[in-house]
């Protein structure tokens, strides 16, 4: 195998990975994000509590209660979860799956993006 088809696997493949991932994410999330913006507004400020910057602040103004802001913050705070995860409070295994799980889901369709694009721009697919 030449060197060439090893660069190619090497984009290749994470761009299946993520892509993969977040195809089997994104139907579960549609839900998730449904339930969490026209539900119940405890849910939303529960996840504020624990990876909001200043709650108090946030929770000022009724403009925290629209679907579009919470999914808005939601998604927020799932791209920034790696970094802000020290902000816990809680030690629930639930949640902090849930947040990886949503974490891992956003961040691969922005890779899955990157590396398709990659791919396609290197002429790795056709």
């Amino acid at each position: 195998m030449s060197t060439a088809e090893w660069w190619e696997f090497l984009i290749a493949i994470p761009a299946l990975i993520f892509s993969s991932y977040f195809l089997l994410w994104a139907v579960p999330a549609v839900f998730i994000l449904a339930a969490l913006a026209l539900g119940d507004i405890k849910r939303i400020e529960f996840i504020d509590q624990q990876l909001a910057k200043d709650n108090e602040k946030l929770h000022s103004t009724l403009r925290y209660q629209f679907s579009y802001t919470i999914v808005n913050r939601f998604m927020c705070y799932c791209f920034a979860y790696p970094l802000i995860r020290y902000r816990e409070r809680t030690n629930s295994y639930k949640f902090k799956i849930f947040m990886w799980l949503n974490c891992f889901g956003f961040w691969s369709f922005s890779l899955g993006i990157l590396f398709l694009y990659l791919s396609d721009t290197l002429g790795i697919i056709n």
